[in-house]
């Protein structure tokens, strides 16, 4: 399976992909991954075929890939001209998977660990669930639901889901949202051993919650 991802450090922190990779051969899947990543990045910016680096995302996607995930910057949901921004980008970039044959896959993305543009960290979840899962259904776009993973966390733990900056996830938030992607491609996390360095006990809650997060329903 050759998987692509585009969007910026709510990926590559902690290298996903990579995380990702490691899971899937633990448990005998052969998978490849590319990363289109850039610091800050709005998905509109990876979509604008005006500029070069847009002509590149495109063509970078019409080499044929298996999946595509498409992850946006956290401000898609800070105002409506944002809001509109991210849904176009997102069908555009979709147009494009679509037609080299790919499955799309929205990375519902996790919340800061601060409040920005006036949400806590869990309303925040419940806002990009909100905005994503509407672009979801109309694009029939399948999803990851990191965010839901996220809520449940801060919820019902104490693990600590973001590093020092409290913007960017930390070695356990980053192992939670890579297990997300494993359930939503290749079924339960329990089938990982991989703790990425973690402590048994907590790879184990973060792997029960990644599975609640993709098989379970969610109130939003």
């Amino acid at each position: 399976m050759n998987i692509l991802f585009i969007g910026n450090s709510a990926t590559y922190v902690h290298d996903l992909p990579g995380m990702l990779c490691r899971f899937a051969e633990e448990v005998g899947r052969d998978i490849t991954a590319t990363s289109i990543v850039k610091g800050g990045y709005e998905l509109s910016r990876h979509g604008d075929e005006s500029t070069d680096h847009g002509k590149n995302v495109l063509a970078e996607i019409a080499k044929g890939y298996d999946v595509v995930f498409l992850q946006d910057n956290s401000n898609c949901i800070s105002t409506e001209e944002k809001r509109a921004a991210s849904v176009l980008a997102y069908k555009k970039l979709h147009a494009a998977v679509k037609k080299s044959g790919a499955r799309t896959v929205i990375y519902f993305r996790p919340p800061a660990g601060k409040a920005i543009f006036g949400l806590s960290p869990a309303e925040q979840c419940r806002e990009f669930d909100r905005h994503f899962t509407a672009i979801a259904k109309e694009l029939g776009a399948e999803s990851a639901y990191v965010n839901r993973a996220f809520a449940e966390a801060i919820e019902k733990t104490d693990i600590d889901l973001w590093g020092p900056d409290n913007a960017h996830i930390s070695e356990c938030g980053a192992y939670l949202a890579a297990c997300v992607f494993f359930a939503t491609l290749f079924g339960s996390c329990s089938k990982i051993k991989d703790t990425n360095g973690l402590p048994e006990s907590v790879a184990q809650t973060l792997k029960t919650i990644a599975d609640g997060a993709v098989f379970s329903s969610y109130d939003s």
